[in-house]
């Protein structure tokens, strides 16, 4: 048997969409690459648009849209502003601090006895000397025209961002509406729901999180001074930028304010490994805890990929932005798991609740069998007047109409009498005569009475 060979047919309008296709991918990667720190800008707005929206939505309850945002940013600015100038004040006064003693500690390095010779043989004072005077340039961006270019393009990035900020709050929920209602009609309150249960709950868990991390460098700041640490502000900013990972984070964060108290002092290093061992114990405990139970739980690792991929990418925004970024697509998929955990069990088979049931419809109501009232010698009905009598039956209904319903009041005295008087002359007129009564029985033959 001769085996088959297959035969690939490549047309030439594959190839032109192939090709077309791949400079199209070349040339989108390239303007992103161009437009790098303008996307920058754009995710960065993004992000803290996403977490002021919150305390917009609720300001909203008493004031309009617009002067809540105005609000939050004058509280969100001004809070920033106060917590840069003081960590910027701090970090400077220690730097001047640390120009002023590191030259001398590399002078008593080389007069000392046993690292003096390696000390002068690598000129350790002239080195650190020069490192000192050059840190503040390079800070700023290399020499005077670089440090203008510097300066410029970190205002027009603040500017631009806080601008694109204001805009995403104003007009954000517009966009995100206008986005959905472009979708099929199935699709869109399945995106509202998702979208919006997971936007919460990602909001809550990066403004919490924020707030532990900020009692963590706080704590930081404060042990460092306590225990004489040179460089506290910049150690606790250390710290709480290490709080945002979950578990590990403070106390990573806290190893150096303890490796530098341990140089100083022994004792000093022990009772900051101490108290951070317990610090990051209570706060897995009890606020981590009430974190992961409130909004959801991302977990250490995604965590730590994230600050250590956008730390790369972006520097400490990038960091922060891919985190938020993460934990809003964990949110998305928790929601989107849980949603359909809802539709199967509500498609399976002998599914809902006991009020879903079917009831049985209730048996129909049948009025009692009239009471029989009192009777004559002959057996006849004798008319109470006074009594209840049943009402009698609807015209024109026939099998349909209603039953009678006992205990209606029976007719007046003259209305029972009027009837009642054809019969008692009938009776009176002989012992051989019928009785007719009217419309009550039919004719019954009456015995005379024996003398």
């Amino acid at each position: 048997m001769a085996a088959r060979h297959a035969t690939l047919r490549v047309s030439a309008r594959s190839i032109v969409l192939a090709v077309t296709g791949l400079g199209a991918t070349f040339l989108a990667l390239r303007m992103a690459a161009s437009a790098e720190r303008v996307i920058g800008w754009i995710v960065a707005a993004a992000a803290v648009a996403f977490l002021l929206t919150p305390m917009v939505e609720r300001l909203r309850r008493w004031m309009p849209r617009g002067l809540a945002v105005l609000v939050v940013a004058l509280v969100v600015l001004g809070g920033a502003g106060l917590a840069g100038y003081g960590v910027g004040t701090s970090l400077v006064r220690q730097y001047e601090g640390a120009a002023e003693a590191a030259p001398r500690a590399a002078e008593r390095l080389e007069r000392s006895d046993r690292f003096g010779d390696v000390a002068r043989d690598a000129r350790l004072s002239e080195r650190t000397r020069e490192f000192v005077a050059a840190v503040p340039e390079r800070l700023r961006g290399g020499d005077t025209a670089e440090a203008v270019r510097a300066a410029a393009t970190r205002g027009v990035a603040f500017v631009t961002t806080g601008i694109l900020t204001l805009f995403f709050l104003v007009h954000g929920p517009k966009l995100l509406r206008g986005g959905v209602n472009q979708l099929p009609p199935g699709v869109q309150e399945r995106v509202r729901q998702v979208g919006g249960r997971a936007a919460s709950r990602a909001s809550r868990y990066a403004l919490l999180t924020l707030v532990q991390a900020g009692v963590a460098g706080v704590v930081g700041y404060g042990v460092a001074r306590l225990l004489d640490v040179p460089g506290a502000a910049a150690l606790g900013l250390w710290l709480g930028l290490w709080a945002v990972v979950p578990l590990v984070g403070s106390f990573v964060g806290a190893l150096p304010i303890v490796a530098i108290a341990a140089a100083q002092e022994p004792w000093h290093g022990a009772v900051a490994a101490a108290f951070f061992v317990v610090y990051q114990v209570v706060e897995d405990l009890v606020s981590q805890r009430q974190i992961d139970r409130r909004t959801m739980r991302l977990g250490p690792f995604l965590t730590t990929l994230g600050g250590a991929a956008g730390l790369e990418l972006y520097g400490l925004g990038g960091g922060l932005v891919l985190t938020l970024a993460l934990a809003l697509i964990a949110a998305t998929l928790t929601e989107v798991a849980a949603l359909r955990q809802a539709e199967e069990a509500a498609a399976a088979p002998g599914a809902g609740s006991e009020t879903d049931a079917e009831v049985p419809a209730p048996p129909p109501v049948v009025a009692d069998e009239p009471v029989p009232g009192p009777q004559d010698k002959a057996g006849l009905p004798v008319p109470v007047v006074g009594a209840l009598a049943p009402a009698p039956a609807a015209e024109g209904h026939g099998e349909d109409a209603p039953p009678a319903v006992l205990g209606e009041v029976a007719p007046s005295p003259q209305a029972v009498a009027e009837p009642a008087a054809p019969l008692l002359a009938e009776v009176a007129a002989g012992p051989e005569a019928e009785v007719h009564p009217p419309s009550l029985a039919p004719p019954v033959p009456v015995r005379p009475r024996e003398p």
